[in-house]
């Protein structure tokens, strides 16, 4: 099997490739398997180089080096072929994919990652592309969009940015009136976020869906009603740590505003004229309608040993596909 690494140079806070390319280069020897380092050279073109690899037909498993959105390129270039694993090596500055085992840290030991073994995993597929974690939209995914316009300003790093969309997004028009088509319900009302969560946890570690499984055959819907501003500081704090929800249901405190679901397939359609913010995986854009349904058995994520090894939410050794 040939191990390919696909290196995004840009992701995270500085150049990703000067450290790690040595510490492929070292763990590879130390492991005695034949590798290829390639380096991304601009947006989609993960996409191309996994895609690449995967049809030449050879056994080979593609590790993606970078954050959340290259995962998700590399995973888009190698659905479809058998013969292409896919792997994590967390470089971004969200690493929200790896959160659903535990952290960066196992993944980031090269060898370990190396010796590790391949998992079926489920995908979330959208009008929009693929998902490998989360797909949301509302106040969440806005704050997410605006993030980079706030990082042009100098001196304005990764908090503050994201403290300054927060603001700029709560100040302004909150809430969507949605029509929600969740498998044979349909709900109508006005929302203010939600999330289709195929992993746990998103946006640098809020976790909104804390039992969802990744190879289960379904995914988690969280809906988030139409709140005042006040309500909203409160429902972050704890929505961020995944308290809103007791295992598979809505904590009590929040049942008057939050709907709980497992779901196969979702139709989203804004019925207020407004387009609403969507994000895939870290990528965002404003749309007026979404389909998505899982994919399972979609893809196989290799995992490190000590991954493997461990009791978690997201990968339930008894789950069966539906």
């Amino acid at each position: 099997m040939r191990h390919v690494f696909i290196v995004n140079p840009v992701s995270g806070k500085a150049d990703a490739s000067g450290v790690l390319v040595p510490k492929i280069i070292q763990a590879a020897a130390r492991q005695g398997v034949a590798y290829e380092i390639l380096l991304t050279e601009r947006p989609g073109h993960g996409v191309e180089l996994a895609r690449q690899q995967a049809e030449s037909g050879e056994s080979v498993r593609l590790y993606a080096c970078g954050g959340d959105g290259t995962l998700n390129e590399v995973l888009r270039g190698a659905y479809g072929y058998k013969n292409a694993l896919v792997a994590c090596v967390p470089c971004g500055s969200g690493n929200d994919f790896v959160r659903n085992f535990g952290g960066s840290a196992p993944f980031l030991d090269l060898e370990n990652l190396i010796q590790g073994e391949a998992v079926t995993m489920d995908l979330i597929e959208t009008d929009q592309g693929l998902a490998a974690a989360i797909c949301s939209a509302g106040l969440d995914a806005q704050v997410a969009y605006g993030i980079p316009k706030f990082r042009r300003i100098p001196l304005c790093g990764g908090s503050m940015a994201y403290k300054l969309s927060i603001l700029q997004a709560v100040s302004g028009h909150l809430g969507h009136r949605l029509r929600i088509c969740a498998d044979d319900e349909t709900i109508t009302g006005d929302f203010l976020m939600l999330a289709l969560c195929n992993g746990s946890t998103y946006g640098g570690g809020f976790w909104a869906a804390p039992q969802a499984c990744m190879n289960d055959g379904l995914l988690d819907l969280v809906l988030v009603r139409k709140i005042g501003r006040l309500q909203i500081a409160r429902l972050i704090g704890d929505y961020q740590k995944g308290l809103h929800m007791q295992g598979d249901q809505v904590a009590p405190a929040y049942r008057d505003i939050i709907l709980a679901r497992k779901v196969h397939r979702l139709q989203l359609d804004t019925l207020d004229g407004n387009p609403i913010v969507v994000t895939r995986d870290g990528e965002c854009a404003p749309y007026t309608s979404l389909q998505a349904h899982v994919l399972p058995a979609a893809v196989q994520i290799v995992l490190p040993r000590s991954v493997l090894n461990a009791e978690l939410p997201a990968l339930r050794r008894d789950a069966a596909h539906n």
